[in-house]
């Protein structure tokens, strides 16, 4: 059920080399250098309607949807008032092995000019200066990494059921009522009186925008002497008079509504990790109505391939190290399938079938769909979302309804709330249009914390006393000796995470509130307030736990190999770790071999796991966010493990130094040889339930093992094994053996469409740096239950 149209967008998109348009960089320079003295926000709102209304706009010849984040296809805009960073990786954005984009003639010299003219004074710049020495050299030397601190705060997920019911009108009215309704103009009412103002500028702006779709798709009909495609762009001008301002009528017009308000949330401040929404529920209504009058399915999914093709499109300029650490330029945004309805009762239905079927006829690397399982989920629904992820690309990902609606429960969302839960960022559960939840308050390295440790403070790699002096390991007669040592450390490293944090995120309120996802999250508009400063009711950052299985499978090689067994000593260990094991190759294997490992369902290693997950959660929840937010956990790694990885010298579970760390929740490469049963099993014991942002796992499956009717009941019974005895949260499958991987390093071209898992994302294979790819080829191939 694919068109010849849509196959030749999917072409564009996937052929088309990423650019850098400087069209916005410029704009937003030109209107900061008019000097102000209005209030920021309305400066903010006023510079992002400036760029709506001045931005150079275009209709792809094979589009029925309007709208793009760039002045071409396939082009990224850039922040310069934002990206402190930039000025230092400017002149490698071209030639870098990672997410490399190209320059338009000249422009590169025109971007020089520009970051000369933000020099010093960027987001990033006000930014870096919250950070004391100490900090400094703890994110320098991977112990953390420091969130969203050149760029505005991210993972908004507006109310989209309400939305498409109302249109912008009915809300930019509301604003105006608000300001109408002030009795006095006191401080706190003048600031809500500016935000609503804020708002209706924003909101006035995007619909601007869409007519200016309107204006160009009519004139472009005007000069077509293809009557089909006349009507096309005759049809998209009528819709972009129509949505987003008011509710759309149809599945074709919600579809343009809520790609404006997507698009617009890009826009504003270069934000990632937003979320879809349940968008097989929101849309239903448009699918069911459009069927009862006779719009075939054939083109409701032209419009959902389309629409996805549109997210696919868009693409974020990121550091050298981010675009080594997130490689393939994930934009992290999830749209929800499947699932419980408010009431409890199954959600699946015949959209959520659609949307899969498009799926097996074309994969994009965005959005990342999302299904979500409970024990009560349609059979059949769930079978062909298993087959799918199967077939390849590794969409979709699953996640559990009973563990995630737990997280949100302890959170303080009601049971109605908490079962409209979606994904925003990775993994990370929230409820659209009801939260500010920032999933990137930053990574912390555990395995950093034990190399310290067994230092006594002291980081081996820079010889700096970074942390509190615990005692010479040398010394220790215990394994629950080294783990107390370890808690003072980690609790002195979090504490520090945590205040750079508040800094950070208390200084998005002051320079960089995001206005449109303010605009469409309850709470924000009722009380005259942005996110940025306590708008929604409900708010919570993640701290990102890396490297788990390092920890446990080293907790785990000391108790064995140095107090129980005595094949060496703790002097002897700590040689063998300061000259990465040089000349010993045999203690290396002896340290992998003669100890349990993480994954494979021995308690006995894997109550480490439980005891550093139980460790890092009471030591974060302790803290409140800059915003008196909630901090949660999340058990992800995303590439880091490799990036983080190059910091640590070598580890007693015998991992070489400066190599690449157990990603995610998953057990440390090659060394969960019991199947896939046991490995969840071993999650299990983490006690899942802890991380209120997820845990997330990768799995890899050998396509001969799971051929067939057989083969789908072998991942079905992972699946319900992890999520409905283990409380699973999460789980994503890739489905490719190592021989089409390799072969896919030799001859890229021939295999460029190959998507894998890379973490809570998809990536075409052959655009990956090869640290990366070779890191997925190692993974376990699961070849049995």
């Amino acid at each position: 059920m694919i068109s010849e149209r849509i196959i030749r967008l999917s072409e564009k998109v996937r052929d088309t080399p990423v650019t850098i348009c400087l069209d916005r960089a410029k704009l937003v320079t030109n209107f900061y250098s008019e000097p102000s003295m209005e209030p920021f926000i309305l400066r903010r709102a006023k510079v992002f309607a400036h760029v709506l209304d001045n931005k150079k706009i275009f209709i792809d010849d094979d589009s029925i949807i309007a709208g793009h984040l760039a002045s071409r296809l396939h082009a990224a805009p850039l922040y310069p008032e934002m990206t402190a960073w930039l000025r230092d990786d400017l002149e490698e954005l071209d030639t870098r092995e990672s997410d490399n984009l190209q320059f338009m003639p000249g422009e590169k010299d025109e971007l020089r000019e520009i970051v000369k003219k933000w020099e010093g004074r960027t987001f990033g710049d006000m930014t870096a200066e919250l950070a004391d020495e100490d900090m400094d050299i703890m994110v320098d030397i991977g112990i953390f990494t420091k969130g969203v601190s050149n760029k505005s705060t991210m993972n908004h997920a507006p109310f989209y059921d309400e939305m498409v019911t109302k249109g912008y009108r009915y809300y930019i009215d509301q604003c105006k009522a608000n300001i109408a309704s002030l009795d006095r103009m006191n401080i706190e009412n003048m600031e809500k009186q500016q935000t609503w103002q804020a708002m209706i500028i924003v909101m006035e702006a995007i619909i601007r925008f869409a007519h200016r779709y309107a204006d160009l798709a009519e004139e472009m009909a005007e000069g077509c002497k293809d009557n089909e495609r006349k009507m096309q762009l005759l049809t998209m001008a009528a819709n972009c008079r129509v949505v987003p301002e008011h509710a759309p009528q149809n599945f074709y017009q919600a579809a343009q509504f809520v790609w404006f308000t997507h698009l617009a949330l890009q826009m504003e401040y270069n934000s990632n990790d937003n979320c879809l929404g349940r968008f097989d529920q929101y849309m239903y209504p448009f699918y069911k109505q459009d069927m009862e009058n006779g719009i075939s399915e054939a083109f409701i999914a032209d419009v959902i391939h389309e629409f996805k093709l549109k997210i696919a499109e868009l693409w974020e300029v990121r550091t050298k190290r981010e675009s080594i650490a997130y490689p393939g330029c994930p934009l992290w945004i999830h749209m929800m399938i499947g699932g419980v309805l408010p009431d409890g009762t199954d959600g699946c239905n015949e959209l959520t079938r659609l949307i899969l079927h498009c799926m097996e006829d074309l994969q994009t690397k965005e959005p990342c769909v999302s299904f979500r399982y409970h024990d009560g989920v349609d059979e059949e629904t769930f079978r062909l979302a298993l087959s799918v992820a199967r077939k390849g690309g590794s969409h979709p990902a699953f996640f559990n309804d009973s563990t995630n609606i737990s997280h949100l429960l302890s959170l303080g969302h009601t049971l109605e709330e908490a079962r409209n839960w979606g994904i925003c960022g990775c993994i990370e559960p929230s409820v659209p249009g009801m939260t500010d939840f920032q999933s990137n308050a930053g990574y912390f390295n555990p395995s950093k914390v034990l190399e310290i440790t067994l230092n006594n403070g002291k980081d081996p790699l820079t010889g700096k006393q970074i942390g509190p002096e615990t005692g010479d390991i040398r010394t220790f007669t215990s394994v629950q000796q080294i783990m107390d040592a370890y808690a003072v450390q980690q609790d002195y490293f979090m504490d520090k995470f945590c205040e750079l944090f508040d800094r950070i995120v208390s200084c998005h309120a002051w320079a960089a509130p995001t206005i449109t996802g303010s605009c469409f999250t309850h709470g924000c508009m009722e009380k005259g307030q942005v996110l940025q400063r306590k708008g929604a009711d409900h708010r919570y950052s993640a701290v990102a736990i890396t490297g788990i299985a390092n920890i446990a499978d080293s907790l785990a090689a000391i108790e064995e190999c140095v107090f129980n067994q005595k094949y060496l000593s703790m002097n002897e260990l700590m040689d063998l770790l300061a000259t990465d094991f040089e000349g010993k190759e045999n203690m290396r294997q002896l340290l992998i071999n003669k100890a349990p490992k993480y994954g494979n369902d021995i308690e006995s290693v894997d109550r480490y796991a439980h005891w550093l997950t139980k460790l890092c959660n009471d030591q974060i929840c302790k803290h409140i966010d800059g915003r008196d937010a909630k901090y949660t956990m999340v058990i992800s790694t995303q590439s880091y493990n490799v990036v983080l990885g190059q910091l640590i010298g070598a580890l007693p579970d015998g991992r070489k130094a400066y190599t690449a760390l157990a990603d995610n929740a998953s057990p440390m490469i090659g060394m969960d040889t019991n199947g896939p049963t046991a490995v969840v099993k071993s999650l299990g014991r983490i006690d899942p339930l802890l991380a209120q942002s997820g845990v997330l796992v990768n799995q890899r499956f050998d396509p001969t093992i799971v051929k067939g009717e057989k083969g789908l009941n072998i991942i079905e019974t992972v699946i319900r094994t992890y999520f409905d005895t283990q409380h699973g949260q999460h789980i994503q499958l890739n489905v490719v053996d190592n021989e089409t991987l390799c072969a896919a390093q030799k001859e890229p071209q021939k295999y460029r469409n190959i998507l894998v898992r890379v973490a809570g994302y998809s990536a075409y294979f052959v655009d990956l740096e090869k640290d990366i790819q070779d890191n997925i080829i190692a993974r376990t191939l699961q070849q049995s239950l």
